[in-house]
C-alpha cells in the first residue's frame, strides 16, 4: 500500500494524529508504555520490538498495533527505519 492508502485505512480505523518519523540505525527505545492505543506501519527499513515477552521484527509494509499501557521496547534496524505512526482517537 502507498502512504496515502495507509493513512486512509488508519483514519477509517479511528487512528488520528498520523505522522511519519525516521530513526537512525541502532536507535533504542527503552521499556515504556503509551497512554493510548498506537499503530506503526514500517515504510522503509525495520525495527525489532519486544512486546509482551515476544520479540518480533517489523519490516517494510508491516503494521504493528500496541494497546495502551502495554510495556514494550524497540530497536531500530541496521538500515534505519521510517514509519507512519498514529494514535487511536
Amino acid at each position: 500500500m502507498t502512504l496515502e492508502e495507509w493513512k486512509q485505512k488508519l483514519t477509517e480505523g479511528h487512528f488520528g494524529e498520523l505522522w511519519v518519523h525516521t530513526d537512525p540505525p541502532g536507535r533504542e527505545y527503552s521499556e515504556h508504555t503509551h497512554p493510548v492505543d498506537s499503530v506503526y506501519v514500517v515504510l522503509k527499513g525495520a525495527m525489532t520490538v519486544l512486546l509482551q515477552g515476544k520479540e518480533q521484527v517489523v519490516g517494510e509494509g508491516q503494521r504493528l498495533d500496541i494497546a495502551k499501557e502495554v510495556l514494550h521496547t524497540a530497536t531500530i534496524g541496521s538500515q534505519g527505519c521510517t514509519f507512519l505512526m498514529g494514535v487511536r482517537i
